[in-house]
């Protein structure tokens, strides 16, 4: 079958341009007998190392098998098992909903596909030599993906749509593997913010890239096509042969509008575009107990470096909304969430209105009338927009240098830091900053 014919049968024509590439090439590997990954032994076995909390539910088997007898309803299994796991890669989101061939069943087909990816995962890290547990550790993301359907469709099984394309990611030549509480993979550094360190007392500072739009608050402003508040304002950053000098960014994420300047006899460039990271993903359904979370940064630095000296990273790095520094607004300070926001790093990430939330509610339109109140965390956030504001990401780094230190607040237990020249100082309040100054510099400008 052509994919237009497919597309056709399925009554999915209006996605072709996201399939078009690679169909053929991918359809001439096609096996001539039932695909492995359609196998009853191979699924069981699948799900059997997948870490999943319940039995193998009957349906699984029941979509694969209906999957073999339903041509076009195959290749389309097919291209995208091979272009998640065999082929060239795709982490497209945009698979299609099959409601017609399906009705509620689509997510269901997409658990079968995404149960490849186990076998998939298991082979690939054979060749890695990893330890037998980060192997099974990392084949868990989809018993993840399983649990975010049971939690969003009333205990259905079945896989998010928009999630399937997020498994090409581990296949070769990535090296993402999960660590206890998280997943790290090896990337290169690719934020807008460069990370200086005092070598004399170990001080840090994260500098804005100039031109950076950010507002009155500090926050970076959303996406130029969405009205910007009143009030934002462009950080600066310049190089001189004796000093760094820009708009810092203070460990809770939020800018400061103002400009230091670092010497370069005292500071050096600790990180910045280009570096190599340990990019760190969370996996839903686990804790984030401090210890767990410093658990698995330690271990993750010491798996790389032994395993993969080639290139060592300097510091873990994460975009979530997890790491919104409006949690510490809308929680408790004794949380998990927050306590692990105070032991990092936070800096402002460039997102639209609202995004992140739908790991929250698992809902696409988030409308505060009728989004879920289900959980703590979900009645927290919907209380704390219903004051006005809108809900954007965070990023933060971790010094790989400072990973024994978490515990103790390294970076705002130390902030701000003695002695850095501040032009156009600028006092700023800090709601969230237990025991804090209200301003974030506390000595008076240079005259």
């Amino acid at each position: 079958m052509t994919l237009d014919s497919v597309l056709a049968t399925l009554h999915e024509t209006a996605v072709r341009e996201h399939f078009a590439t690679h169909w053929d090439q991918a359809q001439a590997t096609l096996p001539t007998s039932l695909p492995p990954f359609l196998r009853h032994d191979v699924i069981c076995q699948a799900w059997n190392d997948g870490g999943f909390d319940q039995p193998l539910p009957a349906e699984v088997l029941g979509m694969a098998d209906r999957i073999a007898g339903d041509p076009a309803l195959l290749r389309l299994a097919w291209y995208a098992h091979w272009r998640l796991f065999v082929g060239p890669r795709t982490t497209q989101w945009n698979w299609p909903e099959l409601r017609t061939p399906l009705g509620d069943d689509g997510t269901l087909f997409y658990l079968v596909v995404a149960l490849g990816f186990i076998p998939a995962v298991q082979a690939y890290h054979a060749t890695l030599h990893l330890p037998v547990e980060i192997t099974r550790d990392t084949c868990r993301q989809v018993a993840c993906y399983v649990l975010n359907h049971r939690r969003g469709h009333g205990g259905r099984v079945g896989v998010y749509r928009n999630q399937l394309g997020w498994l090409g990611n581990y296949m070769p030549s990535s090296i993402f593997l999960r660590i206890g509480r998280f997943e790290f993979w090896r990337r290169t550094y690719s934020g807008e913010y460069r990370v200086f360190r005092r070598a004399a007392d170990g001080a840090t500072v994260a500098l804005a890239a100039n031109g950076t739009r950010f507002t009155a608050q500090g926050d970076r402003c959303f996406d130029p096509a969405h009205p910007e508040p009143e009030g934002c304002w462009l950080a600066t950053a310049c190089e001189t042969d004796e000093a760094f000098c820009g708009t810092p960014i203070a460990p809770n994420g939020r800018a400061l509008p103002c400009t230091v300047r670092l010497p370069r006899a005292e500071w050096c460039c600790a990180l910045q575009p280009g570096d190599t990271v340990l990019d760190m993903h969370i996996p839903s359904g686990g804790k984030m107990a401090l210890d767990l979370c410093a658990r698995s940064f330690r271990e993750a630095e010491a798996l790389f470096r032994t395993h993969f000296p080639d290139a060592r990273a300097r510091a873990i790095s994460c975009s979530s909304w997890m790491f919104s520094n409006q949690l510490e607004e809308c929680l408790f300070p004794e949380t998990n969430l927050v306590r692990l926001l105070r032991e990092v790093y936070l800096v402002p990430y460039p997102c639209q209105p609202d995004q992140g939330l739908w790991f929250v509610f698992l809902q696409d339109r988030i409308d505060l009338s009728t989004l879920p109140r289900e959980t703590s965390l979900q009645r927290a956030i919907l209380d704390y927009l219903a004051t006005g504001p809108r809900w954007h990401m965070g990023g933060m780094v971790l010094l790989c240098d400072d990973i024994s230190r978490v515990g103790t607040q390294p970076y705002r237990a130390a902030w701000p830091p003695v002695g850095i020249g501040l032009y156009r100082y600028s006092q700023l309040s800090n709601k969230s900053q237990t025991g804090a100054s209200s301003n974030f510099f506390s000595q008076p400008p240079p005259q």
